[in-house]
């Protein structure tokens, strides 16, 4: 046998398994390292399913290594530049038209290469904010299954910006592929933004991109440049001694985040008042709060408390009722609950539950006293059961009720205390570096503005800072005067029987319709007739979008319409009557309620406010009072939660006012073109 022939064929076999292994290490080392020293990237902003706003230069911008070459290709056309010595590099690609097609954006440097894929030209939005803006489709919404269902659009995207707060501009965020709208998608999409672009893709024929940039519970101060909010002085004292080590910050937020984690994992685990016995009716109640039905926290002295409430109700059985129990219905609010009867959990959750009635399970109820015991995890205050007109009650299965009102006990003393808001997100400046900052200068058509309970009670404030929020924008994002559309706060809280003097959400509500004479090229949105009294974020987004497209269609795409309901013009007295014109109502005005009263109101000359005897005049509205012989004063539903049932021919409603007799409101908002 030839040993040594086969000891050959053995190293020669070795030797090439070698050189192979030899060669892929090579090669991995090296894309390793072209992957790990990788330096080309574009702006968060640009990723697959893009559009881009048609009719405009195409900013394009982002980093490679300094002093390199980078190469775009868009459309069929190549553009060609050079990185700066930091690396950074922007370009502006020539304007294009939509055409409907499908583009690759492909950016390459030296051996890197980057490939965006489905990018189209159209119309492009940003959607910004407080949480009527950040609502999504996927949250409470009338119609929410259909409109799901129905949500097959290819040309809509959006673009979801992450929340996230710095106090000096970041310049980047973390990069994303848009979304297209599909069933599957829409559920995350901004209610009102949705809305908005569904009515403009469908009317004007276009692909729509929305950047929805929007996050609750914050104030517009919050929105705005350190170099522009610092010329208004309620803020300059603050900026100016701010700490603004971003390492400081992160490590305030990171704080600040514990604090809710641990706060949630609390009111998830902590029951001390069942192991005190506290859903028994024989416990020892007398350190309980007592408050009538309907329960409020402001009516149980908890006000914009954080944390778990233990509530108990007793009441009185019959034999007969005992044997006839079908449910108890429960209308409560709260961020979650635990429902306990007899000292038996029958249910949690409630609050999220659209149908608000609990089985009693059989042989549970007592002839004689029984106990409903509810343990509320309370977020923002809002620990409610039943309002004027909903009762919580038991049902018995002939169809009576036993009406559970009265005395309800509280106690909020008996499970560990929790962090309240953290609102490091609600401070001056915060979002705009972190969430407005790094998307300058992507190409827009405009600003949708959705924002304004949290400022509420500072009217005055308000109606500095929203125009300047407006010139903030625009003067980054260097379009001109870009079309700035906003909605006015929907009508909210308890109704008032008798006219108002004041009234924050009035005022300030007048606060947002000042900025129409105040900045150029705006519009609102009028919704005093859509909201919800005891629901801070209505569920009809449907009408929202849709009156905020109307504004679009008259004031930006140029159309003949109608884009606002109508606007308080001039207030004339004729005799012991006071006529009131106004714009937008040139096709006459309509009521939709049964009558006009108790939406007017006159005042005579000590500042007295009296309904008035309204009547629509044409395109006008006439007044009288007997009460008032020389009116001073008109207003129309001048009240958090107004009877507001005035509209023009084309549906839109009218927007409250609170105006001086003889006087005319000036509106500088001519529209530009665009």
């Amino acid at each position: 046998m030839n040993y040594a022939h086969y000891i050959g064929t053995f190293f020669s076999i070795r030797n090439k398994l070698l050189h192979q292994i030899l060669v892929f290490i090579i090669l991995f080392i090296f894309l390793f390292n072209q992957s790990v020293n990788a330096q080309l990237k574009t702006a968060g902003i640009f990723g697959d399913n893009a559009i881009f706003q048609q009719g405009i230069p195409i900013n394009i911008w982002g980093n490679a290594a300094p002093l390199a070459k980078v190469n775009i290709s868009f459309a069929g056309n190549l553009f060609e530049m050079v990185s700066d010595k930091n690396g950074k590099w922007m370009t502006s690609l020539p304007a294009m038209n939509a055409d409907g097609k499908n583009y690759e954006l492909i950016i390459s440097s030296g051996m890197e290469k980057i490939k965006y894929n489905n990018i189209m030209l159209g119309e492009v939005w940003l959607a910004s904010g407080q949480s009527n803006m950040e609502h999504r489709v996927g949250s409470d919404l009338l119609n929410k299954a259909e409109e799901i269902k129905n949500a097959n659009f290819s040309a809509i995207r959006f673009r979801i910006i992450d929340n996230v707060t710095s106090v000096i501009p970041l310049n980047d965020i973390v990069q994303r592929d848009w979304k297209i709208c599909t069933p599957a998608n829409v559920p995350s999409f901004s209610s009102v933004a949705y809305f908005f672009a569904r009515a403009l893709h469908l009317d004007q024929h276009i692909p729509v991109g929305v950047i929805v940039s929007a996050r609750g519970a914050t104030s517009i101060e919050s929105w705005m440049s350190k170099e522009r909010l610092n010329t208004h002085p309620d803020f300059t004292k603050y900026l100016n001694q701010r700490d603004e080590d971003s390492s400081h910050w992160n490590e305030f937020v990171r704080k600040s985040i514990k604090s809710e984690v641990d706060r949630d994992y609390v009111a998830k685990t902590s029951f001390l008042g069942l192991k005190a016995g506290v859903t028994s009716i024989i416990f020892n109640d007398t350190g309980f709060t007592k408050t009538s039905f309907p329960l409020t926290s402001t009516k149980m002295g908890y006000g914009s408390y954080w944390g778990l409430i233990w509530i108990r109700k007793t009441f009185d059985l019959s034999e007969e009722e005992v044997k006839k129990t079908l449910n108890i219905f429960l209308p409560i609010k709260d961020q979650n609950d635990h429902i306990y009867l007899n000292e038996k959990e029958i249910a949690q959750g409630v609050a999220k539950m659209k149908d608000k009635s609990i089985l009693i399970p059989k042989g549970l109820l007592k002839v004689g006293k029984n106990v409903l015991t509810i343990r509320m995890y309370v977020n923002w205050g809002i620990a409610d059961i039943g309002d004027r007109t909903t009762n919580c009650y038991i049902q018995f299965s002939d169809g009576s009720k036993k009406i559970l009102d009265g005395d309800w006990l509280s106690n909020n003393k008996i499970e560990p205390t929790v962090a309240g808001w953290q609102d490091y997100y609600n401070k001056p400046t915060v979002n705009f570096n972190g969430m407005i900052h790094p998307l300058i200068p992507y190409g827009i058509k405009g600003f949708l503005w959705y924002q304004g309970e949290n400022n509420a009670a500072k009217a005055k404030q308000y109606a500095d800072l929203q125009p300047m929020l407006i010139d903030d924008w625009r003067v980054r994002w260097k379009q001109g005067y870009s079309p700035f559309l906003y909605v006015q706060l929907a009508n909210y809280k308890a109704r008032s029987a008798t006219p108002l003097s004041k009234d924050d959400w009035a005022e300030f509500r007048d606060a947002q319709r000042s900025t129409l004479s105040r900045s150029i090229n705006t519009s609102m949105a009028c919704i005093i007739d859509i909201g919800d009294e005891y629901n801070i974020h209505p569920i009809n987004k449907q009408d929202v979008g849709y009156r905020l497209y109307q504004a679009a269609k008259e004031n930006v795409y140029h159309q003949n319409v109608v884009g606002s309901g109508p606007l308080f013009k001039a207030s004339i007295l004729q005799g012991d009557q006071v006529r009131i014109s106004f714009t937008y109502a040139e096709n006459g005005l309509m009521d939709k309620g049964n009558s006009l009263n108790n939406s007017f109101a006159l005042s005579d000359s000590t500042g007295k406010w009296f309904w008035a005897d309204a009547k629509i005049d044409g395109k006008t509205i006439l007044l009288s009072s007997k009460d008032v012989s020389r009116p001073t004063q008109v207003q129309y539903a001048w009240q958090s939660n107004p009877i507001a049932t005035v509209y023009n021919a084309e549906g839109l409603p009218m927007v409250p006012f609170n105006e001086p007799v003889v006087h005319t409101y000036s509106i500088i908002n001519s529209p530009i073109k665009n």
